[in-house]
């Protein structure tokens, strides 16, 4: 999903964790936040910003809003 160039940001690296953590595929979350799998990998790289998807992310994966702002913000 992810592309060879493109690197997780630290946001993308908690996502993904956090559905290994859930026994969750990216493209079941893409699903649940209603959007495709590759706009996903486009968030999760930093290429898109994903502001309309990110509390569904939190939401659907019962992240820490908090402790996503200060990775998002550093």
């Amino acid at each position: 999903m992810r592309s060879a160039n493109k690197k997780l940001t630290a946001f993308g690296k908690l996502v993904v964790k956090a559905l290994a953590d859930r026994d969750m595929t990216k493209a079941q979350l893409a699903e649940r936040v209603g959007t495709s799998p590759q706009y996903l990998s486009y968030i999760l790289t930093g290429t898109r910003s994903g502001d309309k998807y990110l509390h569904s992310i939190i939401a659907a994966l019962n992240l820490d809003p908090q402790k996503v702002e200060k990775i998002i913000a550093a």
